[in-house]
């Protein structure tokens, strides 16, 4: 191989890694949020259009602001309708910044929110 060659190669494998290394950290989240699942509702705070594709969701939980994104664009008009709102998250008990939220989950009005969550999505959310 030239040193051409060697040049061109180099950056084309340290790129491989950093994708194999992103690739690997977010199956672990994956697997880390089922094995750890905990349900509960929050209310969203804030949301904003992040980058090109998501939108990021900011709630409270367990004293801590917590951000999560979500793959659908808000409106202007959507984007006020929701803040403030709640909504059901899953997130992993280990790590609460790792969560998903379902933005079209109605929550009943009569429930009763247990402190630590449910380790199961709750009937009435399925």
């Amino acid at each position: 191989m030239t040193e051409e060659t060697t040049k061109k190669i180099i950056p084309l494998i340290i790129l491989g890694f950093i994708i194999l290394f992103i690739v690997l950290k977010n199956n672990s989240k994956k697997d880390s949020i089922v094995k750890n699942a905990k349900y509960t509702v929050v209310e969203i705070s804030n949301a904003e259009v992040f980058g090109k594709n998501f939108t990021k969701y900011t709630f409270s939980l367990s004293g801590r602001t917590v951000y999560s994104y979500g793959n659908r664009l808000l409106g202007k008009n959507e984007r006020e309708n929701i803040i403030g709102k709640r909504v059901l998250i899953e997130y992993d008990s280990t790590n609460i910044e790792n969560s998903n939220i379902f933005i079209n989950v109605h929550i009943p009005d009569n429930i009763h929110i247990p402190n630590e969550g449910w380790k199961s999505r709750p009937i009435w959310a399925n």
